[in-house]
């Protein structure tokens, strides 16, 4: 008797423990959550500290230390609710007045940037709703946020197509439906030289081009903000919520509940397993 449970258990346990391990991986489409990522998209500003603060838990704030002109973090997925997002001088005290904040009110299953854009006397942090639900079958959705001063009103072509017109500085887009494909997006400014960058648009993706001016040259980045079922927006970093950052308190992450339900299964049955080994 007691060889067969075990032979019976056994399976079980490895399978719920796989089971559980997977359930931290999930792709996009199966995932749900609020999520928020940060930006510094201001040529003027010296790099400076970000803290986000919890209203509800003032103990949960994640810090990034020493953001520059043209970073953009990963998405980090945070609980409904409100929020301050302050900026400070890079290495200025935590306690000090800060340079600029805002307050972000974040609903449930949305996704936000919030950016520090235009110029330093003009500064001002935006709050910007970004749509990472998927496009239809076929095709992406793209946006651009101007953050070059001197290059004017911008229009973004795809391959000799206009598909965004008239995005001013300091400001970002709305989103437009774009192809699929391999297409040679062209950054043309009011004034000034324009930008050819070759992209692969990837069907069910989102992006965002960022235009920014890099020693007196423009330079545009196109950032994939998801891509469908294949990338999860979520937790790590190209500049920010990672490696220079402090987190305190913060809500858990889908991986880690998914870790979480991995061992509380694989406990559950391995308990039961020894109790009628006992028996």
């Amino acid at each position: 008797m007691r060889s067969t449970l075990r032979r019976t258990l056994i399976p079980l346990l490895a399978a719920a423990t796989l089971l559980g391990a997977a359930s931290a991986f999930l792709p996009a489409a199966a995932a749900t959550g609020t999520y928020l990522r940060l930006a510094h998209l201001s040529p003027d500003t010296p790099d400076v500290d970000v803290t986000v603060t919890s209203f509800a838990r003032p103990d949960w704030s994640v810090k990034l230390n020493g953001v520059g002109y043209g970073d953009i973090s990963g998405y980090q997925r945070i609980e409904p609710g409100n929020y301050t997002v302050a900026m400070r001088p890079a290495g200025a005290d935590p306690a000090s007045a800060p340079v600029i904040s805002a307050t972000l009110d974040a609903g449930e299953g949305n996704a936000y940037t919030v950016a520090g854009l235009g110029k330093f006397d003009g500064l001002a942090l935006k709050v910007l709703a970004d749509d990472i639900t998927l496009p239809p079958s076929g095709q992406a959705r793209m946006r651009v946020v101007n953050a070059a001063p001197d290059a004017g009103e911008l229009k973004i072509d795809l391959s000799g197509r206009t598909v965004l017109d008239q995005a001013g500085f300091g400001t970002a887009s709305d989103y437009a439906l774009i192809d699929s494909g391999a297409p040679r997006l062209t950054v043309v400014p009011a004034s000034g030289t324009s930008t050819e960058l070759p992209v692969t648009i990837d069907a069910g993706g989102v992006y965002t081009v960022l235009v920014l001016e890099r020693q007196g040259a423009l330079v545009a980045e196109v950032k994939a903000d998801a891509k469908g079922a294949e990338v999860v927006p979520a937790g790590g970093v190209e500049t920010g919520f990672g490696g220079t950052a402090g987190t305190s308190g913060g809500p858990s992450t889908p991986a880690a509940l998914g870790l979480l339900a991995a061992a509380g299964a694989a406990g559950a049955l391995f308990a039961l397993l020894v109790r009628r080994r006992v028996a």
